[in-house]
């Protein structure tokens, strides 16, 4: 048979099994490149939902903090109560009433005004309920993570924010949740890059071993 007719008769497997080698080599490449992009963007929507999980918390404390500073305990109440009497006595000092109308008059200020502050208490204690809400809603798919470690960092963010922990223990499991974050972001190394790199640190280790061994061997001095 003429080389001619041998090149004819084998050029076609050839080339068949070169089309179907780069075919399932694009296709594998194709796979990969959609894998990463689809595991970059998971990372990026993580961080993302990290941010505003502990901003939301940040700001369940300060609304918390900022109702209870005005509305809660013993110093509010007696301004309140101060407020309320100076409103009464005003009333009844009114020059232009006397006897029942006077005290009418007192007690309706007075309502007013307690009026006006329980009002404006309902709404300061909204705005709690309306930031711990949101934390909630965020703290979701963060809970329902696949990595253990920022699932159960989030619980433990919530369960400073509902238990009332101290503020120190709330920058605490903030920290370990942001961590968790940063840990579960972190682009994996691939296997064959960790294993050039240990195979590059090898000698360096060997000769720091060899070091360590002549140092414990070596005879005292006289």
């Amino acid at each position: 048979m003429k080389p001619e007719h041998l090149i004819a008769l084998w050029g076609w497997p050839v080339a068949l099994m070169t089309t179907l080698a780069a075919t399932a080599l694009g296709a594998r490449l194709n796979a990969r490149a959609t894998r990463l992009r689809d595991d970059q963007k998971a990372r990026e929507e993580l961080e993302t939902l990290a941010d505003e999980f502990a901003s939301a918390a940040l700001a369940v404390r300060v609304t918390g903090y900022t109702n209870d500073y005005l509305w809660n305990g013993r110093t509010p109440v007696l301004k309140a109560a101060m407020m309320a009497g100076a409103q009464f006595a005003a009333g009844m000092l009114d020059p232009r009433r006397s006897g029942a109308s006077a005290t009418w008059e007192a007690a309706a200020r007075a309502s007013a005004l307690l009026a006006y502050l329980d009002r404006a208490r309902n709404r300061a204690a909204a705005d709690v309920s309306d930031s711990l809400k949101h934390a909630l809603r965020v703290a979701m798919p963060l809970a329902r993570h696949a990595d253990s470690a920022v699932e159960s960092a989030t619980g433990a963010v919530l369960d400073a924010l509902l238990q009332h922990r101290s503020q120190a223990e709330l920058d605490r499991r903030l920290r370990a949740f942001r961590e968790a974050v940063r840990n579960a972001a972190t682009t994996p190394i691939p296997r064959w890059r960790r294993v050039c790199r240990s195979a590059a640190s090898l000698p360096g280790r060997m000769l720091s071993a060899t070091r360590a061994r002549l140092r414990r061997t070596a005879p005292a001095a006289p």
